[in-house]
């Protein structure tokens, strides 16, 4: 037998022991691009959420700022500021109904605390819902948000 007859056996015969390649990349495919589309839905709605808890903070820092004008002048003859914790409250909710509520929040709740002669505290709770989940599940997610705003008077 020739070198090339045994070399053509040879290779016969490996490719008869060999299993063919009979496999799909189908499944794995489709497997990766769920995947994909999963993080990519789970990417929206973090980045839906994060901007959903920048908007309440704004609106809570803007109404410690409304709040913060409710003040009224110390009793006696030192010149002063005294906030109360109802007047900060009522110059607060003023400030929400006049400006639109975000989108997706429900149920604003609003509470003013004062420590008297210096600041303002506003914290605004609300329920929201993720823009890609609203139809499935109402009202998912407690936000909340805390503002500070300090009064002073300066004399000069």
């Amino acid at each position: 037998m020739s070198d090339e007859e045994q070399l053509e056996a040879g290779s016969s015969a490996d490719a008869q022991r060999q299993p063919p390649d009979a496999g799909s990349i189908t499944p794995l495919a489709i497997g990766f691009v769920v995947i994909a589309l999963l993080l990519a839905l789970l990417i929206a709605a973090l980045t839906d959420l994060h901007m959903a808890r920048r908007e309440l903070q704004g609106l809570a820092d803007s109404a410690a700022l409304a709040a913060s004008d409710s003040f009224e002048p110390a009793p006696g003859d030192d010149p002063g500021l005294v906030f109360s914790p109802p007047a900060a409250e009522r110059a607060a909710g003023r400030y929400l109904d006049a400006v639109p509520t975000p989108q997706g929040m429900h149920h604003l709740r609003l509470s003013a605390n004062a420590d008297g002669a210096h600041s303002v505290r506003i914290r605004i709770e609300a329920r929201y819902s993720p823009a890609l989940l609203s139809p499935f599940v109402p009202e998912l997610i407690d936000l909340q948000a805390t503002a500070y705003a300090r009064g002073a008077l300066r004399l000069d």
